[in-house]
């Protein structure tokens, strides 16, 4: 059960949620770069100097969540690290960083391939991008540009209401985007050039976290609390429609600082980062596995199998909805008593069913035959 308080609300999430994954391809290190890009992830470039010398990388490579395995690609056009990057289309856009000043490439996973495009007006380190409606975003101080990627063109966008620390993080969900900057979340809405304030981040993490969206949630893993030294491993969840945070169980990998997050379909990703020693571990999230259940004894679903259509007896007033193996939304539909479900359009196969009421969650598999 949900304890709902005001911007705030109870552990909704077991552990079981997180799967170790293949370790990243490349060796360990920080502050690097990752995005996705259709039903692939990518991630690279970054740094170490545990032994206190700084070394720097270009190297990129592609995770397929299908097979679990990494691919290195083509190197960006130099070693770099704290960059920003967002997505346009099937396209990656990476820039700014250590090196690059306001330089910024496209990277073509088909053609393998890096390109320049027009560099940002201002650059920096540890400046944050992301992607809302084909469009690219990055964040400098309280100035926001805007890249279209059919004119090749940077365009200042309206002056922005806070001043985003370094190292903060971003997600985006539908038509807009949130940055979490300390405790503070803003979420900007391209449409009107409008920021908004949103309740604020109640956990530990300062900065330095990694972030991703699936579901229509965003999620703040990990970071730094006040000034390095000291990490979190706390998960927290944001929902837009309710401006409410969730607090999950904790991260079971490390406590780490200066990750780098990315989402494949309704699954989250984060791997390398630092405790002071460099890693390459690399997790997946995986919200359908570890949600808390309350168990709904009196609920039934039949026949299981079925062949296109079930019934489901003994809830009212629940939201049922159905997942693939891929953990894809096919099916919603809203109870109000015992209802007979339509299923005919989906293929055969397993299937995930969520029940979900005011203050509950239960789940069922069946079995569609179609």
């Amino acid at each position: 059960m949900l304890l709902l308080l005001i911007g705030f609300s109870a552990t909704g999430l077991s552990s079981e949620a997180w799967n170790t994954k293949s370790n990243f391809g490349g060796v360990a290190r920080h502050r690097g770069t990752g995005i996705s890009v259709g039903n692939r992830g990518y991630m690279g470039l970054g740094h170490y100097n545990g032994s206190g010398t700084n070394i720097l990388f270009n190297d990129w490579w592609e995770f397929d969540p299908g097979t679990n395995t990494w691919s290195q690609k083509a190197n960006y056009p130099f070693p770099t690290y704290a960059a920003s990057s967002f997505k346009i289309g099937m396209k990656c856009y990476v820039g700014t960083g250590v090196s690059a000043g306001n330089l910024f490439y496209a990277y073509d996973p088909i053609a393998n391939t890096w390109t320049a495009i027009e560099p940002v007006p201002m650059g920096a380190t540890d400046q944050v991008g992301f992607s809302v409606n084909n469009k690219g975003y990055y964040l400098y101080s309280n100035q926001l540009y805007e890249y279209d990627a059919t004119l090749d063109q940077w365009t200042l966008k309206n002056t922005v209401p806070f001043f985003p620390s370094s190292w903060c993080s971003t997600f985006t969900i539908g038509e807009k985007a949130y940055v979490k900057s300390g405790t503070q979340l803003y979420e900007y809405k391209p449409a009107t050039d409008e920021w908004a304030a949103r309740a604020n981040f109640p956990g530990l993490a300062s900065g330095g976290s990694a972030a991703f969206a699936v579901k229509g949630k965003g999620y703040i893993v990990c970071g730094y609390i006040g000034w390095l030294s000291e990490l979190s491993d706390e998960v927290w969840e944001f929902d837009p429609a309710l401006n409410v945070w969730t607090q999950l169980d904790d991260f079971p990998g490390s406590a780490r600082r200066f990750s780098s997050g990315f989402a494949i379909g309704n699954k989250g990703y984060i791997g390398i980062g630092t405790t002071g020693t460099n890693m390459r571990d690399f997790w997946e999230f995986d919200e359908l596995l570890g949600a808390a259940e309350t168990s709904l004894p009196e609920v039934s679903l039949y026949p299981n199998p079925t062949t296109g259509y079930i019934t489901v007896s003994g809830i009212t007033d629940a939201t049922v909805n159905l997942y693939d193996l891929t953990g894809k939304l096919v099916y919603s539909a809203l109870l109000t008593g015992s209802d007979m479900l339509d299923l005919r359009e989906l293929e055969s196969g397993n299937y995930m069913v969520e029940i979900l009421t005011a203050n509950s969650r239960s789940t069922q598999k069946i079995i569609v035959q179609n």
